[in-house]
């Protein structure tokens, strides 16, 4: 009890109740003022994609350093390059429990298991299923159980190294000591074997490399990438081109996206994907000009304090609106279909919201909002719908400003792509 209260002290002292609503202030500043939307947009596919759940304070801590300094600075490399940074990253390293992953056979292993008859330390699948399973080539691949073993095999050994001076996060190091040596066989191929001397930290390269040039992951990523932008369920002619781009540039990053960009624009006419609330709300402050969040640069830290509500109004939002984007609550990310956020519910939590815009923008010191009249909302509306005529009689049958913003908001042009 004494530890738990001292631990608590330390996090309040340290800011936890700061960063997360700092982070999520950069990620909508940036989608907002960055001038490159769809790259954003990107990269907060991958982020859900290579997904953090809400455990042991990682959304406090972690995830958004993740996203900035992992995620981000791979979206101009390759595919395998970004596994790679993902893989090894603090945030993903912990969220799988892969400091746990100690080979029993290791020179580490062999030590504490050495002592007594009871086992102490051994192999944690979780990061290698994660690997298999969601990251790279999926369930698809027909991978089995002793290809889930052995890529916890090849994990081992990739941990923080711990110190007095460094007992949480960082620095995260390949340390031998702590790896499982000998051959390993993932999905038909071996590794460690007399004619392939692939060891150490050399072996978990080259088989992000197998994995990512395997055809079933290149299937599992277009079709994701279709279901976040086109549909729930694409076709394999909106999946295609994407694979060709892949193979064509080697799973260069920036040719993917165009291939995806170019796809969703020639089938947009004919499917509108169902937006989930983060890019929902991001849309509408796009086309209506509010800004919901605070800072980040007039963010204030201040040690051991509570951060004022206007710094936290953006993570109280995305809570309310059933998304708290740093909070999945399994390591598959936010499901990225209709079904998922259509329920009664959720609509009407999007309604309550919409009828907020005016008021919690009161709250927040900042330059003056426009006027909410009828020339208001038919600028935004010719500019940004094909059938503006429709798209205003809807808005205007509202009794109330605050209304027409329900209405705005919750049309099928805005709730839809």
């Amino acid at each position: 009890m004494v530890y738990e209260s001292e631990l608590n002290k330390l996090r309040h002292q340290k800011g936890q109740n700061f960063f997360q609503s700092f982070e999520l202030s950069i990620r909508h500043h940036n989608a907002l003022n960055s001038g490159a939307p769809a790259f954003e947009r990107m990269w907060h596919f991958w982020g859900n994609h290579f997904s953090l759940s809400n455990k042991d304070f990682i959304s406090d801590w972690h995830y958004g350093p993740y996203m900035r300094e992992a995620i981000r600075p791979s979206m101009d490399k390759t595919f395998e390059e970004m596994v790679v940074e993902v893989t090894t990253s603090w945030g993903m390293i912990h969220h799988l429990d892969n400091t746990d992953n100690i080979g029993p056979n290791s020179q580490e292993g062999r030590r504490e298991n050495s002592d007594g008859d009871k086992k102490k330390v051994g192999l944690n699948e979780n990061h290698g299923r994660e690997i298999l399973e969601l990251h790279t080539v999926s369930p698809a691949a027909n991978y089995t159980q002793d290809d889930v073993i052995n890529m916890a095999k090849v994990l081992t050994g990739w941990a923080k190294k711990w110190s007095k001076k460094n007992s949480w996060a960082g620095p995260l190091v390949f340390q031998p000591e702590l790896h499982e040596m000998g051959q390993k066989n993932i999905l038909g191929k071996s590794y460690n074997t007399k004619e392939n001397k692939i060891t150490g930290n050399k072996q978990l390269f080259a088989v992000i490399k197998d994995l990512c040039n395997h055809k079933s992951c290149r299937e599992f990523i277009a079709k994701k990438l279709c279901q976040h932008f086109i549909t729930d369920e694409p076709s394999q002619e909106m999946i295609d081109p994407i694979i060709q781009a892949w193979v064509k540039s080697d799973g260069f990053l920036p040719e993917i996206h165009k291939a995806t960009m170019k796809v969703a624009f020639e089938y947009g006419n004919k499917h509108k994907k169902f937006l989930m609330p983060e890019p929902w709300l991001i849309q509408n402050a796009k086309m209506l000009n509010f800004k919901h969040y605070w800072g980040p640069d007039r963010y204030v830290f201040k040690p051991g304090k509570i951060p004022p509500k206007r710094e936290r109004q953006i993570q109280w939002i995305l809570e309310d609106l059933g998304h708290s984007v740093f909070k999945a609550s399994q390591p598959n990310g936010f499901i990225d279909n209709e079904e998922e956020w259509t329920s009664p519910e959720l609509m009407i939590r999007r309604m309550v919201y919409a009828n907020q815009f005016q008021t919690y923008l009161k709250n927040i010191k900042r330059e003056k909002q426009s006027t909410y009249d009828d020339e208001f909302f038919e600028n935004i509306i010719y500019k940004n719908f094909d059938n503006p005529e429709n798209a205003l009689k809807t808005v205007f049958s509202a009794n109330s400003t605050q209304n027409r913003f329900v209405m705005f908001a919750n049309m099928p042009e805005v709730l839809k792509t």
